[in-house]
């Protein structure tokens, strides 16, 4: 059966790549490049990266890349006998109208990079709620005016039909390659999209982070099955599957 995906294909896998580092745009979208393959990077609105290499980042979206609202200064939750994040971002302190500020700003400031008007959101630590534990009130529907999609929490396999507006992934960081090339595979029999989720790339990129050579292997893998697997941007795919009838 032919698929929705360029090509007839009916599986998509998107990698996607957290807080604007300089090795996603130095190494990590040509390396995406080189082999036809699309990544989407979700960048907060305040990275230095991003505000001290706007050209360079600019290159990268118009390589086809997408660049996703990850806020513009990364709020999560706050737990007790932590120092992190900063009690200015603490999500248990945020209003909802905050957060729906705060993520209206950073996808205007992305816009001035991309020139994009949608894109697709990262939700930063996986968090879809503000205010105090027992008392959390979700903003996902306020995500529906900026966002395409929502990325959030883990996940599985998104089937081949409209998508669902949130969206869990596979969490790549710390793991070989082997881990979540046996969590891609599934794609190609029964089709569908699954999304990776991935912060540095090599020791020192972040706290967060996948090997360099096993980040290689897992690009080198699709890229050999890409008759099968389209590596697309979350936008990209979700548009596609946005497509099929009901």
């Amino acid at each position: 059966m032919t698929g929705p995906f360029p090509g007839g294909r009916r599986a998509a896998v998107s990698l996607t790549y957290d807080d604007c580092l300089a090795c996603h745009r130095l190494a990590v979208a040509p390396a995406l490049s080189a082999r036809d393959m699309l990544g989407t990077f979700y960048c907060t609105a305040n990275a230095g990266d991003l505000h001290d290499n706007v050209e360079s980042w600019r290159a990268v979206a118009e390589s086809g890349h997408e660049i996703g609202n990850h806020t513009c200064f990364h709020p999560c939750r706050r737990q007790e006998g932590r120092d992190w994040p900063d009690r200015a971002y603490d999500l248990n302190t945020y209003s909802r109208k905050r957060i729906v500020d705060e993520v209206h700003l950073a996808d205007r400031v992305l816009r001035l990079v991309d020139g994009c008007e949608r894109r697709s959101y990262a939700a930063t630590c996986g968090q879809t709620s503000v205010g105090p534990l027992g008392a959390e009130e979700s903003f996902v529907d306020d995500l529906r005016r900026f966002a395409t999609v929502v990325r959030s929490g883990r996940g599985g396999i998104q089937p081949l039909r409209r998508p669902d507006f949130v969206l869990g992934s596979h969490g790549a960081d710390g793991k070989d390659a082997a881990t979540t090339i046996a969590a891609i595979e599934p794609l190609l029999d029964a089709g569908g999209w699954l999304l990776i989720t991935m912060h540095g790339v090599g020791k020192g990129t972040h706290g967060l982070f996948v090997d360099e050579a096993e980040h290689t292997a897992i690009l080198d893998w699709i890229a050999e099955r890409s008759d099968r697997i389209w590596a697309g941007t979350v936008s990209g795919v979700a548009e596609r599957l946005a497509a099929l009838p009901a």
